[in-house]
């Protein structure tokens, strides 16, 4: 109504302005259980399992293959950047689609190689080479889609949707050539991006574009990891089981990294990683009685 609100002293108010539910008040939010959220997750897992038993070795095997999907932008993952807000804030159903956190691909391998001696039970030689065991988890991940918008300032000129963030128009595509560390920047390599932003374009004035709230196209690392376990147990007397253990987190010291520094297809820095989100390699030795 004239003269009431926010903007009761602006001689002048945007077209998009006056167009919205409560043309008075500013953006309007409010907080509330999405009735229509909607989330499918669908897998399929292979796996091998072989025990020790008897035998010197033994382990596991598994592949998961998956696909998840939903409505539900407010989902974050460490590896991946994000923008928790939909497109159109009244049709949450456009919002459905492969989710940040999808991993479609995951393999993971667990040999076990025990050493159980050369010698009789209670000898010297027993004490020293009997009781190893060594293990492993070797794990293989893949990335999180890729999700792009319009910069808030952009999306606003746009539209001006009760706060709602406009996505672009996807005209190539965004992937970039390269190993990890080529597409990472860092001092030496501060252009380097991981995604390319010549992929989109303005969506323009008055409408949507096309770009879906994620990419499957174009994802984050490709990750992996090697955890090493390398223990001694020895007979003390009583039942009593001496363990020494030596591990090895990260054994190849391979970087993890987090999310763009921007994920808004207009901004300099967008497609641009800086972070890490994982840990380096950890050596660390530990004792245990178990009686």
């Amino acid at each position: 109504m004239a003269g009431a609100g926010e903007f009761a002293d602006r001689s002048t108010i945007s077209q998009g302005q006056l167009i919205r539910p409560f043309p008075h008040m500013g953006n309007v939010e409010q907080l509330r259980s999405n009735t229509d959220g909607r989330r499918q997750y669908n897998t399929l897992v292979f796996k091998l399992d072989k025990r020790t038993g008897s035998s010197f070795w033994g382990g596991r095997m598994s592949y998961t293959f998956s696909g998840t999907k939903d409505n539900q932008w407010g989902q974050s993952s460490g590896f991946a950047s994000r923008t928790a807000t939909p497109q159109n804030t009244y049709d949450m159903n456009a919002e459905y689609t492969t989710s940040i956190f999808d991993s479609p691909h995951r393999i993971i391998l667990a040999p076990i190689v025990r050493i159980p001696g050369q010698a009789e039970e209670g000898t010297l030689k027993s004490a020293i080479l009997g009781g190893w065991t060594a293990s492993a988890v070797v794990e293989f991940v893949s990335g999180a889609p890729l999700n792009t918008v319009a910069s808030g300032g952009l999306s606003d000129n746009n539209l001006e949707l009760l706060g709602g963030r406009q996505r672009p128009n996807q005209v190539g595509n965004p992937g970039t050539s390269g190993s990890d560390l080529d597409r990472v920047a860092s001092a030496g390599n501060t252009d380097a991006r991981w995604f390319d932003s010549s992929a989109f374009a303005d969506a323009g004035e008055g409408t949507f574009g096309n770009a879906g709230r994620t990419n499957t196209d174009a994802r984050y690392q490709f990750r992996k990891n090697i955890d090493m376990v390398v223990a001694k147990d020895t007979e003390v007397g009583g039942g009593a089981i001496a363990q020494v253990r030596f591990e090895i987190l990260n054994m190849t010291n391979t970087p993890k990294f987090g999310g763009l520094s921007s994920n808004s297809f207009n901004s300099g820095t967008y497609g641009r990683i800086t972070q890490q989100v994982g840990f380096m390699r950890i050596w660390q030795i530990s004792f245990r009685l178990t009686y």
